[in-house]
């Protein structure tokens, strides 16, 4: 095969962010180097344009190193540009599609990206975030704790762009918080992020996921003490037009599961259909395979099906969560004929 002409076989650029690439999208952004150069004065007395220019010369040769002092200026002043946060962000995200993918991929493409100059960034939060996340993935709990006890140290000093990070962090600790049994610690992470959710620079995408997992959490301490009804009318207070699959997919499955809970086994079969499909329509795998899981219960003695589907989802994306649902559900399924 052969190489495009002044391509320098063996020094190709690492995959994921690099300096250079910062300062190209900076260059794109603000015209000229000369440009982004005084922006930087405007925020440091005492350069020169000329100095300030070559050290912006010096970091884009950086590739994935430390950044060192202008390093740390160009994040301070520009933060790290938005296309690139975008990415992080949807490795952090529990509510994207990044969660359904295979465990050793997602922590494959997570190494890969913690790294200078995102490493060195507020945007490492949602590294941290989403390591947590492939930690619950693989019932790791302690790690996840970990992992999130970094996360909480950079969103420390607030910003006004951390809205989304911080109400991860808040949910994520609540779910942390179930799994220990630590019902206050649960209700004080569940009052964070419902105040959050008032926060207006939200997406809609955003705010529709992030409103229906606070809900999904609440409901679950509900259904844990029997409150079915109470759990139920938490779903059904969610808003019924079909903002985000995600979103959706938790309205549906919890109305699906509070209604079976109550004896209305059809109402609840069709729902947790339509969960189901919800979860195909958004890519979410690990979502479909809950909801077979969910239809599986509903179904009861016929819910074999179902229930060899959602293993077979487990076992290829090599999730140890998910598998362990499997093999609860499993022991409690009636027997064939029952």
């Amino acid at each position: 095969m052969t190489r495009p002409t002044g391509q320098n076989p063996g020094h190709e650029a690492p995959p994921g962010l690099s300096w250079g690439d910062v300062i190209a999208a900076l260059i794109e952004t603000h015209g000229t180097l000369t440009a982004v150069a005084w922006r930087l004065i405007e925020h440091a007395d005492g350069d020169d344009v000329a100095s300030v220019e070559r050290a912006l010369r010096r970091l884009r040769t950086r590739g994935q190193h430390t950044g060192g002092v202008w390093g740390q200026r160009v994040l301070r002043v520009f933060g790290v540009p938005a296309a690139f946060v975008e990415r992080v962000r949807w490795m952090g995200l529990y509510h994207s599609p990044f969660n359904d993918l295979p465990v050793a991929l997602c922590l494959d493409q997570l190494r890969l990206w913690d790294r200078p100059p995102i490493a060195d960034s507020r945007a490492r939060s949602w590294l941290y975030l989403g390591r947590a996340s492939c930690a619950l993935r693989t019932r790791r709990l302690d790690d996840a704790e970990l992992h999130l006890a970094r996360a909480r140290d950079v969103l420390a000093a607030p910003a006004a762009d951390d809205t989304a990070a911080r109400l991860e962090l808040a949910l994520v600790e609540g779910f942390v918080a179930s799994r220990r049994g630590t019902r206050d610690a649960v209700a004080t992470a569940l009052e964070r992020a419902r105040a959050l959710l008032s926060t207006p620079t939200l997406s809609p995408h955003d705010r529709a996921c992030f409103a229906a997992r606070h809900a999904d959490q609440l409901a679950y301490q509900l259904n844990r003490d029997g409150a079915h009804q109470a759990a139920l009318a938490l779903y059904e207070a969610l808003p019924a037009a079909d903002h985000h699959p995600f979103a959706s997919y938790r309205r549906d499955a919890g109305r699906a599961f509070g209604c079976f809970r109550l004896g209305r086994t059809a109402e609840a079969h069709a729902l947790a259909q339509r969960a189901c499909d919800h979860a195909g329509d958004g890519g979410y795998v690990r979502l479909r395979a809950m909801g077979l899981l969910l239809l599986a219960t509903i179904e009861g003695a016929a819910g074999d099906a179902s229930r060899a589907r959602a293993r077979a989802i487990a076992l290829r994306l090599g999730d140890d969560e998910l598998l362990a649902r499997v093999e609860r559900r499993e022991r409690s399924a009636p027997p064939a004929g029952a």
